[in-house]
């Protein structure tokens, strides 16, 4: 018995000392005096922030084309319950001044856009003024009519302009562009490349916006130069 308590004790003795030296590596750890760290806080970022370089690309000369990132926009989907489509258009009129757009069409008036996207269903951008209210303003108006889903941080929005535009576009969309057809007003939901994609045109210069969900903004700007880049383009 004597004998093994004799050999146990360092044992013993081992155990304190490892014990002891875990102590001074964890103390080691503890940050003393003036360091960095690093900032985890959180801020909104754009859905194209990482992947636009603003400059001109492609070709030489004059940029055919110009694409920007619209970031100072409120995006909303409006969606009429059963029955109510025209109670929805008369409320709208009423708090917005616009008459709902028919199928392929778009209206704007004050900074806020409605473009049709399906039977009952329309995407609502609200910009300037109109971006800070845009979504209680729409389900004030249309509480018991439709329903109202905050689409603004869901979506990539890019506007895209300039004499080439429409040749650009014109190599992924399925929709004829040709200004007789396609012009001031007009919108479609299509599929592009891989994708599908809301198209609306915003004026005749011509200037078009296109959204996609968030996921997919990063193949729509890698078309969208790609489509460009035999023109120039610009990136604002």
């Amino acid at each position: 018995m004597s004998g093994l308590a004799t050999r146990s004790a360092p044992s013993i003795s081992c155990g304190a000392r490892n014990s002891k030296l875990k102590f001074v590596i964890l103390s080691s750890l503890i940050l003393k005096g003036s360091v960095s760290v690093a900032d985890l806080s959180l801020f909104p970022r754009s859905a194209l922030a990482p992947f636009l370089h603003v400059g001109h690309h492609g070709a030489e000369g004059k940029a055919g084309v110009t694409l920007r990132e619209v970031t100072a926009c409120a995006l909303a989907e409006l969606t009429a319950f059963k029955g109510q489509k025209e109670a929805l258009a008369t409320v709208i009129v009423t708090n917005f001044g616009i008459a709902l757009p028919a199928a392929n069409k778009s209206a704007s008036k004050d900074g806020v856009t409605f473009v049709s996207v399906g039977p009952g269903k329309w995407l609502v951008t609200g910009e300037g003024a109109a971006e800070h209210d845009l979504i209680a303003r729409l389900e004030k108006a249309t509480a018991s009519l439709a329903a109202v889903v905050d689409q603004s941080d869901a979506r990539a929005l890019v506007e895209i302009s300039g004499d080439k535009a429409r040749a650009a576009l014109a190599k992924g969309v399925m929709i004829d562009l040709d200004p007789s057809a396609f012009k001031l007003g007009s919108a479609a939901t299509s599929f592009a490349v891989q994708f599908w994609i809301t198209l609306w045109q915003t004026n005749d210069a011509p200037t078009y916006r296109l959204t996609v969900f968030r996921s997919m903004g990063r193949d729509l700007l890698h078309w969208l130069e790609s489509s460009a880049a035999e023109y120039g383009y610009q990136v604002r």
